[in-house]
């Protein structure tokens, strides 16, 4: 009979030496072979296993030694007999639209269900596994690029990620969302997180409250979810002294999630867009993560924002184990919104820049600080000049450190008004202010009708939970990039969107304009652009602004997280920096304006102001399989599917 080498592991590591011992001498064991037994590999570096030449029938001896908990073939000796590990394929396994342009009056995407659109995607999935722009569009160049038919490798999926979209309300059953079971990914923190929580208590306790939702997942009533947050009663032993939290009447599965198919009263498309720009199954790079939605941002819930980050806080912490991983899943919140201030033509406003204090009125820039607002883009509906600045609310301010402190990880857009973000403690914009004419609120902390405009320390969400010790900021905070491939530059030149904030608060720039994403079913916000060829109720829509760019960067960090789901603020930022991002020349990013004594730097729209021409990278982009780090196990097998 042929000799052949088996591997032999020992049930416990203080049995490794009399198996052994007894294998390599002359044994008259039970289920131990009666002579001496060759070791052809001792694997010194294994406390419980080696590889011996045996027969087949001894083989089957040895295996029923109590001492031994397992016998098999050498797979490095006998690889055949074995699955051949396989590199993961393409994201699609065939070439897709990737869109680029999606500009409707130009007619780029399609606006009928058409088969050639089943798989369609935008330039962010491709663009943040790449170097420069002519690694994909090659001398392509213009603010009218067509689709380019590719594909993109990919070594992880956000699989065991917990991604927050703290937006509007995301729609739960939007094709983009859909598992290839038909299951949403999308569960709600409120209406959801109890039953994941705590989920003994509604099986056990009172368990006429569940129900099956449309795609076979199980619900637990309206009412007994905010009772579970509202009431200390209401909930396990475990969580009554967790804290209580008080949920408003409207918010409801009608207006966070949509209660069925394309049935919902979001209000807005703006939540489901970023939504799938960070875990869509087409459109984020992060297609496998767990969508979790957080509404409070828009008028279909009254929620208020100190009461979301609350939420997102004891979600956080009190979230179960996975028993696949061995840890909790890591929690990744988008926030793609923030506070605007503003005032009008005709308004006389206080202003503070730099060293000097005066006041501005009307249309027009005669110094530094009034081409600084003349530079700004409006985003409030009916004044003239507005800016990205603070909650003016302590609580608010103090719920969202709480929040940072216990472990989330923020990733955040700059905003959309041509605003300087600076950042640090000597920065010379640290303390630049201008009057709130229009909400006619101030910030306490400069007094009257003052808000900060121009620093990262005083915003929200751009600088929750600042430390100022160590003035360290752990959002990560996100500036638009434009779709068009600038021919004013080098060949394959990119530039910021005009409209996004900058300066040296912008961690990182990401892809954004003319981004396609999820859109709504007749909805009047203009989010129903493109019919979907997978489902012809639903549609994408043409996403845009820094609200684009930050659920680019946060599929990206939900890929990190899922190799190091422990990781702080802190070590996600500094793998960014490492690791995460690509520092491209001047030549291929344009910076139009850079002496900041001028006005020009203040008004221009191309202005770097500060800014480093950091681009978000995903280097899991590959077809290399992914390590984990960050995790402590025994007993358990881990492997991706």
């Amino acid at each position: 009979m042929t000799l052949k080498k088996y591997t032999i592991k020992v049930t416990e590591e203080q049995y490794w030496k009399e198996i052994y011992d007894t294998l390599c001498g002359i044994s008259s064991c039970e289920n131990i072979p009666d002579r001496e037994v060759l070791c052809h590999d001792e694997k010194d570096h294994s406390p419980t296993r080696g590889t011996f030449v045996l027969h087949e029938y001894e083989a089957e001896e040895l295996n029923n030694h109590p001492h031994i908990e397992w016998i098999e073939l050498d797979p490095t000796e006998y690889p055949e007999l074995y699955p051949k590990p396989s590199l993961y394929l393409n994201r699609w396994g065939q070439n897709v639209k990737v869109y680029r342009d999606c500009d409707f009056s130009l007619s780029s995407v399609a606006t009928a269900a058409t088969v050639g659109e089943l798989y369609r995607t935008n330039w962010g999935v491709v663009r943040t596994g790449i170097g420069t722009a002519g690694d994909f569009w090659g001398t392509t160049t213009g603010s009218s690029i067509g689709p380019v038919l590719g594909d993109v490798s990919y070594s992880l999926t956000g699989k065991h990620v917990d991604t927050i979209i703290h937006d509007s309300g995301v729609l739960q059953y939007h094709p983009e969302f859909l598992d290839a079971n038909g299951q949403s990914r999308v569960r709600d923190i409120v209406l959801d997180g109890p039953y994941y929580i705590d989920p003994g208590y509604f099986d056990n306790v009172i368990p006429a409250v569940k129900y099956t939702k449309p795609d076979g997942r199980v619900g637990i009533a309206t009412t007994a979810a905010e009772e579970w947050w509202e009431q200390s009663s209401k909930r396990s032993v475990g969580f009554s002294t967790i804290g209580t939290v008080s949920i408003v009447a409207d918010y409801t599965v009608q207006n966070t999630i949509g209660s069925g198919g394309t049935s919902h009263n979001l209000g807005s498309g703006h939540g489901t867009s970023a939504a799938s720009l960070v875990a869509g199954k087409n459109f984020g790079l992060a297609f496998e993560a767990n969508i979790w939605n957080m509404a409070g941002i828009g008028d279909n819930t009254s929620m208020a924002i100190e009461t979301n980050y609350t939420l997102m806080k004891l979600f956080h912490l009190y979230k179960p184990v996975n028993p696949i991983t061995g840890v909790k899943n890591p929690t990744v919140v988008n926030g793609s919104w923030g506070y605007q201030a503003a005032f009008t033509s005709a308004n006389v406003i206080n202003y503070q820049f730099r060293s000097g204090v005066g006041t501005f009125t009307g249309v027009g820039s005669t110094n530094q600080a009034t081409a600084m607002k003349e530079g700004l883009n409006n985003q409030v509906s009916g004044a003239y000049k507005s800016w990205s600045g603070s909650s003016r609310s302590n609580s608010t301010d103090t719920a969202a450190s709480e929040m940072m402190n216990v472990g989330v990880i923020y990733v955040c857009a700059a905003g959309n008004n041509n605003q300087r973000l600076g950042i640090g403690s000597t920065d010379p914009d640290r303390l630049n202010y201008m009057d709130d004419a229009w909400f006619s609120l101030g910030d306490s902390r400069f007094g009257g009708l003052k808000v900060p405009c121009n620093h990262r320390d005083w915003m929200n969400p751009q600088g929750i939970g600042f430390n100022t010790t160590s003035d360290f900021h752990p959002v990560i905070c996100v500036g638009a990039m434009d779709d068009t491939i600038s021919t004013t530059t080098l060949p394959r030149g990119e530039t910021k969107a005009n409209y996004s904030n900058n300066g040296p608060g912008i961690d990182i720039w990401a892809p954004a304009d003319e981004t396609l994403a999820a859109g709504l079913p007749n909805n009047g916000s203009g989010y129903n652009d493109f019919r979907r060829y997978d489902n012809s109720l639903h549609f994408d829509n043409n996403f845009n602004g820094t609200s684009a760019a930050s659920p680019v960067a946060c599929g990206v960090v939900c890929l990190y997280m899922q190799t190091n789901p422990t990781a702080s603020s802190k070590i996600v930022k500094e793998w960014i920096k490492r690791d995460g991002s690509r520092v491209v020349g001047t030549g291929l990013y344009l910076d139009q304006y850079t002496d900041d004594t001028t006005s020009l730097y203040w008004t221009g729209s191309f202005n770097m102001r500060g800014a480093e021409t950091r681009i978000i990278y995903n280097p899991f982009a590959n077809n290399t399989i992914p390590t984990i780090s960050g995790i402590s196990l025994t007993g358990i097998k881990l492997s991706y599917k």
